[in-house]
């Protein structure tokens, strides 16, 4: 069943009578009814948003899947501390044990927590980010409050909570991927879409990941009516994503120095990651590829070093968010593939809208 609502995700919307997609498109009108009726709530003043003592920047999507928004988060949170601001991250922490009941991953300094504890995703920032706190926490409420008491940021910046209104932001950052933002139009689960084409009214601003030429022009197509007016005064970038290989201590390498690698992966995109290989012009030896989040097992990092060795391959290759599942299971060379968002010409617009936090 899961196989086939993937492929439902892909198609372009038409149903048929005798289709299971018709029931798919019944429980996505009401999911769709249920977003819509939450966020008129927060509209007319019958919710409230609790906010918090400091500003605070939303990056999230309308799609279920990768987007990009790790790169992004990434990327203002640097942006940020360049510019002399406390800054602190606070994320759901999916997938891990500590996620309900919220907990301090790191303090800038030291990483408290591992990936089982509290996800995949927070873990790799906080190591990514040296002077950056992570907190996380299924209520965001509680975790943005437990990072303001804790760490008196200038700013928090909330990781993957575009649809997390019950918290009061200052900067709403929507990523849509420019290749199919939207997927098939219909909302979950008969889609990709975790709520309506009208939430896309709460941004302040889009960020198109995956663009070329003419991105935003196509984005726009994609809408009509009062929404498309609504879209088009909104700013909207264009960004790329930009690869780059390193050994397991961070090193920066060439594909040469590589050697031939075994590419593995448990992320939404797992084709974009096997993609960014060969445009590094990585010698793939072999690949396998998990659901996103995967939980990484001993005996599967066996068995897929085995497979690894069957096919050649010197070298294990895999993603900065799988690397801190796995790096204590293996025991062949293990190398990344990270990723960072390139805005090109759209580099000062994409600054200037963050810096309106930092003015008095």
């Amino acid at each position: 069943m899961t196989d086939y609502i993937e492929r439902a995700f892909e198609d372009d919307g038409k149903t048929s009578p005798v289709s299971p997609k018709v029931a798919l498109l019944g429980l996505s009108k009401v999911y769709g009814a249920l977003g819509r009726v939450k966020r008129l709530a927060y509209e007319k003043g019958v919710l409230e948003a609790k906010r918090l003592p400091a500003k605070v920047v939303a990056i999230g999507n309308l799609t279920a899947g990768g987007t990009g928004k790790t790169p992004m988060t990434l990327f203002a949170a640097r942006w940020y501390r360049q510019k002399g601001a406390r800054v602190v991250i606070v994320s759901r922490g999916y997938g891990g044990s500590l996620s309900k009941r919220g907990a301090v991953v790191s303090d800038g300094d030291v990483v408290f927590l591992s990936p089982h504890e509290a996800g995949d995703e927070p873990v790799m920032m906080a190591e990514q980010l040296p002077g950056v706190p992570v907190v996380i926490g299924s209520d965001r409420v509680a975790a943005g409050m437990e990072a303001c008491d804790r760490f008196r940021p200038d700013v928090v910046i909330l990781d993957d909570a575009y649809q997390h209104i019950r918290l009061a932001r200052d900067l709403n950052i929507l990523l849509a991927d420019a290749s199919r933002p939207f997927g098939n139009g219909h909302v979950l689960p008969r889609g990709p879409l975790r709520e309506p084409l009208s939430a896309l009214s709460w941004a302040d601003a889009v960020v198109l990941t995956r663009a070329g030429d003419g991105a935003a022009g196509d984005f726009l197509s994609h809408l009509s009516g009062e929404l498309k007016s609504r879209a088009a005064a909104l700013p909207v970038f264009a960004s790329s994503h930009r690869v780059s290989l390193s050994d397991g201590a961070g090193t920066p390498m060439t594909p040469d120095a590589l050697g031939p690698a075994f590419l593995f992966s448990g992320i939404a995109k797992n084709h974009a990651f096997e993609e960014g290989a060969r445009a590094l012009g990585v010698s793939i030896a072999g690949s396998r590829f998990f659901g996103d989040h995967h939980p990484y097992t001993e005996a599967e990092i066996t068995a897929l070093e085995a497979q690894a060795r069957d096919c050649g391959a010197s070298v294990l290759l895999t993603t900065d968010k799988d690397r801190v599942k796995v790096r204590t299971m293996t025991t062949m060379p293990l190398a990344t593939i990270s990723v960072s968002i390139d805005f090109g010409e759209d580099l000062s617009a994409v600054t200037s809208l963050l810096d309106i936090l930092l003015r008095p």
